[in-house]
């Protein structure tokens, strides 16, 4: 499975973010694309692949190159271009991303 590398921020507690860190496991939650035309129309699951990382990420951090996996990624790899911006949800926004590059795959 392809694996996309983002630069991701996760919002502090105080910006509405999450209030507690997520801990060192396959974390799944939904992604948006509204820069997306074809992928703006619902949000598509995806898996953090925090072990890869090694350590809790805390609200307020920026993970610089954390991989990612989509659930359907004949759907979204398709579309994504170095820069794309996305939103992490947990019944709110808790995190905004930007794809660095996706492994073993040409990015545009």
């Amino acid at each position: 499975m392809k694996k996309v590398i983002a630069k991701i921020g996760f919002l502090s507690e105080e910006e509405g973010g999450r209030s507690q860190p997520i801990p060192v496991m396959n974390y799944g939650c939904p992604v948006f694309f509204d820069s997306i035309p074809k992928l703006s129309e619902h949000a598509y699951d995806c898996r953090l692949l925090i072990p890869d990382y090694g350590s809790p990420i805390f609200p307020g951090d920026t993970i610089e190159n954390l991989k990612m996996v989509f659930l359907s990624p004949d759907e979204v790899i398709p579309h994504l271009r170095k820069g794309c911006r996305f939103s992490l949800w947990e019944r709110k926004i808790i995190a905004r991303g930007e794809v660095s590059f996706i492994e073993n795959n040409q990015v545009i």
